[in-house]
């Protein structure tokens, strides 16, 4: 699954500055534990090469409610490694390669093993985000970037995820739906660490205002452990066209940031209705016709994004609030919708300038259509027991919340705990909700 990018430390690339001097290992100053290798990483990102290797982990418990009410530790984790290469430094040219290599240890998912039930299939409401596609080696990314008129066009192509282009904010919650109701939730659209050949295009029409466009491979193939580094397209089946519009401003005298963006998809690939049967009716009617076949899949989304206090410009000191939603065509979607808001603060306590408190909450909406069809299955086998294990359990809206406290332990360390609770688990009112405690921990080498 996935969702959001999901890649742990990765997003501190962007806001790692090179010091000026030479960073000792274990240093709680450096952003790196092992230091600015005697002032090599320094050396080496003025002739453009930038490294970044990082490793975080997921450890959750249920403590209360969900289908299986044993308690269970469960953990997963990932281990990022990136290289970029800006060609400007040396060449002269306004580019960019990029390649990140992900590994993941896929362990158990406490959503999958005592949250949810089981009989309602595989949903996006993850308690450890960084859980999906296997344990394995994989091949994130493999881009260049080239850039035009003073940035502002840029061609990107390459290996890579949609997620990173097409909703570009930051994860920075344990439980995967309140990372943001990103297109992810929809079973076409393969997030982070899952790459694509693709290519995409944006351009800057003034300062704060920008639009993109892209064309994904759509491949089944790519998210299975026996392609996870091949550069094949065998097994493509469509496309996926995403578009993006967004706008950066920054409001009042202290400028303060914001980050706003609506997109969509369009993609050309044959899916199955979620209940229409292929001989007419709902398929529970005539199962052994199978669904209904769709042309084409659908979907549209939205994040608003605003920092409301602190010094401004592109800090992230203070308080900083989000709203987003997202919602799929309902003919080939068992998730119809899902919609959410948070709150981050950075620098509560004045003594831990580095710590962020987080707050959100997400509800996702499963299709009615697919709930009457299994409606209709249990109404024919003449089951209306819900703890008969032939009986399918009807879904509907999950809310799912999560209040997490970040220790920056030192720049280059932050533990994470978090609680979580899940309202109606799968969107199941029959399963007890469920309490789940977490700790999150990221390592930037």
């Amino acid at each position: 699954m996935k969702k959001r990018i999901a890649a742990g430390g990765l997003a501190l690339v962007g806001s790692i500055s090179i010091p000026a001097l030479a960073a000792e290992p274990l240093a709680s100053d450096s952003p790196w534990l092992t230091g600015d290798w005697s002032g090599k990483r320094n050396e080496l990102s003025e002739q453009g090469f930038t490294f970044g290797l990082f490793y975080v982990n997921e450890l959750a418990t249920n403590v209360r409610g969900g289908y299986d009410q044993k308690t269970a530790l469960e953990t997963s984790d990932q281990t990022t490694a990136l290289f970029n290469y800006d060609l400007s430094k040396k060449l002269g040219v306004d580019g960019e390669f990029s390649l990140v290599v992900t590994n993941r240890n896929n362990h158990e998912l406490l959503t999958n093993t005592r949250v949810n039930d089981p009989r309602t299939g595989s949903l996006p409401n993850l308690s450890q985000e960084v859980w999906g596609f296997g344990s394995v080696t994989r091949l994130t990314r493999l881009t260049y970037q080239q850039n035009f008129f003073d940035k502002q066009l840029s061609l990107r192509v390459g290996k890579m995820t949609p997620t990173e282009e097409f909703f570009p904010s930051t994860c920075e919650f344990q439980s995967l739906v309140n990372c943001g109701t990103v297109p992810g939730i929809s079973n076409i659209w393969y997030g982070w660490p899952i790459s694509t050949w693709a290519a995409t295009t944006t351009w800057h029409m003034t300062p704060d205002w920008y639009v993109k466009f892209g064309v994904y491979q759509q491949n089944p193939q790519t998210t299975t452990n026996d392609r996870a580094i091949s550069l094949s397209d065998r097994g493509t089946e469509g496309q996926i066209y995403p578009v993006l519009l967004g706008w950066r401003p920054y409001w009042g005298e202290r400028k303060l940031a914001g980050n706003y963006f609506i997109g969509a998809y369009y993609s050309n690939v044959d899916a199955p209705d979620v209940a229409a049967g292929a001989a007419g009716g709902m398929e529970a009617s005539n199962p052994s016709a199978g669904f209904k076949t769709r042309h084409g899949k659908r979907a549209a989304w939205a994040f608003f994004e605003q920092q409301l206090t602190g010094p401004g410009g592109d800090s992230k000191q203070g308080l900083r609030a989000f709203v987003n939603a997202e919602i799929n065509d309902k003919e080939t979607s068992v998730l119809h919708y899902g919609y959410g808001a948070g709150l981050y603060y950075n620098g509560l306590f004045d003594n831990r300038p580095d710590d962020m408190l987080g707050f959100a909450s997400t509800a996702i909406k499963i299709n009615k259509d697919w709930t009457r069809n299994r409606d209709l299955t249990n109404q024919l086998a003449g089951v209306d027991d819900y703890d008969d294990p032939r009986y399918l359990p009807l879904g509907d809206t999950e809310v799912s919340t999560e209040l997490f406290y970040r220790y920056q332990a030192t720049r280059w360390l932050y533990l994470q705990p978090n609680i979580q609770y899940y309202h109606a688990p799968g969107g199941v009112d029959k399963v007890p909700d469920a309490t789940v405690l977490g700790l999150r921990f990221n390592i930037s080498f």
